[in-house]
């Protein structure tokens, strides 16, 4: 059936255009057929690929540590369940550092058992400290008060039926002592039954454009005391995204903002969450919080939501500028001056002639895919913090071949996003959200005059390590790259062919050039260490008749993953159990293998050519149950 119901509801509130990227989802649901596997299969592999993974990068802290101060977590309730605050307060009790106190603050639960717990729990451990409030406040106020109660110098955000890694209290306070004064953590997601660990989210360093697009940051949250109080806690009005506001005013205000690479936060999926039950309040309440930070900058910009999102507009100044069209092919309607050349080699001379603002160097043989893609670009490119911006490519099979470059291991880059169907769901959404990244691609990069020259143009790379290296001179000298989602450019099908990761596919004299420019290891920021940025972060959705999950291999490129959310009905999505997916590198040694045409392709033994779906309720393998106390 090529129209199933959901593409016609779809066709009802879309219109009839909505058809040919119904035609594309069936045609490429087709195509990933032959690569499905069982569902039993593929769970073992990632548990065990999992296991191996959490072993290698998240190795048991076994260096002695002796704390010099106290953490203190806030913590407001109202009405919890008492087996989920038991759960948390065992959680508490299993922390590998014991210097920490407890902060309730209860804002007149009228359940008789939350309160007798509570009462119960001072009795159990003195570091538990229990306020009842004669009114609710919300959970601004509730957190605010609790925020009184703190005696530690180090305070933590913690909602009352979440969970807390074992390592979470020493991993904060390590960064505490290190000179840091806002610190947060990567964090995962626990079902309401607390059984299933799922949806890692593995974070970047403080990145303050895609803080701005959403709050990446969430839990854990901590702050020093004084930090937190200078800044006034939570504010009200802002429910659903309190902690984005504070975020963001903490982040204004630190002088040392650390990261923590480790997931020490589970966060409990409740349908009765009020970010489940009221998504449109959640993302007005998060722009409302942006608008006020802009406005606290002198920042001059309009803030909208679009599809739940925070999109911001920067009011433009007039620039002049300069597109150097490069590369054999046609080229698209330019809305300013074009200076045509065989290829990149001699356009540093060739810019430090020409008067100009800003120059955009674009490939021929690509196709604006937004209208206002220019001023896009442009108004990115005329802060005086951003050095280079790049936008999305997308090949003939609206597949992505760029959003961003991350730095490799090895010493090369890779798309963030690199055959990703352009209607699925990335990881995080990072393919549809403004964000900064390490470098973009010299295909579509606009950057000021000045900027450019003064970090001494394109080094005399043969590949796009060129955009890679040029992300890398702006960052080191303080500017930051932005990557944007509404500036997309179309590639023809011979541009479809390049490969997606610059590894693969730069000469091994641009390889040997960048690593001896950048080291072994050069300085990524914006993606997190515990991937591997030569595999492709990518999602699936658990198909409800046969409940098969998909696996991608690298090698086979038109292979791509087909979700039901690209027709628009996220209600089917939700229902169905849509899961997120990393990838990890020791996937390999599951020995999943995949079958295309009859032939077996295993994973490389350095894992890089295969990109595997986790299925629905994996569990992470530092948390059992018997951690928090179910066994007990």
């Amino acid at each position: 059936m090529l129209f199933p119901l959901r593409v016609i509801r779809r066709i009802h509130r879309e219109g009839f255009r909505c058809i040919p990227e119904a035609i594309r989802f069936r045609i490429a649901l087709h195509r990933q057929r032959p690569f499905l596997q069982t569902e039993t299969a593929l769970r073992q592999a990632e548990e065990d690929g999992y296991q191996a993974f959490i072993r290698r990068h998240e190795a048991p802290l076994s260096a002695p540590f002796t704390p010099t101060m106290r953490l203190s977590f806030l913590i407001p309730t109202y009405n919890t369940p008492p087996e989920l605050l038991r759960a948390l307060a065992d959680s508490l009790l299993h922390q590998s550092c014991g210097a920490w106190e407890a902060c309730f603050y209860d804002g007149a639960s009228t359940r008789a058992d939350t309160r007798e717990l509570l009462q119960a729990l001072t009795q159990e451990d003195n570091r538990f400290r229990v306020t009842f409030g004669a009114e609710n406040r919300g959970i601004a106020g509730n957190t605010n008060a609790a925020l009184t109660m703190a005696t530690g110098k180090f305070v933590a955000l913690c909602d009352h039926d979440d969970l807390l890694a074992p390592d979470a209290v020493r991993c904060i306070l390590e960064a505490a002592q290190d000179g840091a004064d806002f610190v947060y953590t990567d964090e995962d997601k626990v079902s309401a039954d607390g059984t299933h660990f799922f949806e890692p989210h593995l974070k970047p360093d403080f990145a303050p454009d895609s803080l701005r697009s959403g709050n990446y940051i969430c839990h854990i949250t901590a702050a020093s005391r004084g930090l937190m109080n200078a800044v006034g806690g939570l504010r009200p009005g802002f429910d659903g995204s309190q902690d984005h506001d504070l975020a963001l005013r903490l982040s204004e205000n630190a002088a040392k903002i650390t990261h923590i690479p480790r997931i020490l936060y589970h966060w409990r999926m409740l349908d009765t969450s009020f970010s489940h039950q009221k998504a449109q309040t959640c993302a007005d309440a998060a722009a409302r919080a942006v608008a006020d930070q802009l406005r606290r900058l002198h920042m001059d910009a309009d803030v909208t939501v679009e599809e739940l999102r925070v999109r911001i507009r920067w009011k433009t100044r007039q620039m002049r500028i300069v597109c150097v069209l490069w590369g054999e092919g046609d080229a698209p309607k330019l809305p300013m001056p074009c200076i045509r050349v065989r290829d990149l080699s001699a356009v540093n001379d060739l810019i430090r002639r020409t008067d100009c603002d800003a120059v955009l160097f674009l490939r021929a043989g690509l196709r604006p895919l937004d209208t206002d893609w220019a001023s896009e670009l442009m108004q990115y490119a005329q802060r005086a913090d951003v050095g280079c911006v790049g936008s999305a490519l997308l090949d003939d099979l609206d597949c992505f071949r760029h959003t961003g470059y991350a730095v490799d291991v090895p010493g090369g880059a890779v798309s963030h996003q690199a055959g990703q169907w352009r209607y699925g769901r990335p990881y995080m959404l990072t393919d549809r959200i403004v964000r900064n990244v390490t470098g973009v691609s010299s295909a579509l990069l606009m950057i000021r005059r000045d900027v450019f020259l003064s970090v001494g143009g394109f080094s005399p790379y043969q590949s796009d390590l060129r955009g890679a290296d040029l992300g890398l001179k702006c960052q080191q000298i303080g500017l930051l790259n932005v990557y944007t989602p509404y500036a997309r450019m179309a590639m023809d099908m011979r541009l479809s062919l390049l490969p997606p990761c610059l590894t693969q596919g730069a000469p091994k004299g641009d390889l040997r050039r960048f690593r001896q420019t950048w080291g072994a290891h050069p300085p990524e920021r914006y993606y997190s260490p515990l991937f591997r940025p030569t595999a492709v972060c990518s999602s699936t959705l658990t198909d409800r008749r046969e409940r098969r999950d998909e696996v991608q291999t690298a090698d086979f490129r038109r292979f791509r993953c087909a979700e039901k959310r690209a027709l628009g009905d996220a209600g089917d999505c939700a229902g169905a159990g849509a899961v997120w997916c990393f990838v990890h590198p020791d996937v390999a040694d599951a020995g999943v293998h995949h079958r295309r045409g009859g032939t077996d392709a295993s994973a490389s033994a350095d894992g890089r050519r295969i990109i595997h779906a986790a299925p629905a309720g994996w569990r992470h393998p530092r948390n059992q149950p018997a951690r928090y106390g179910a066994e007990q």
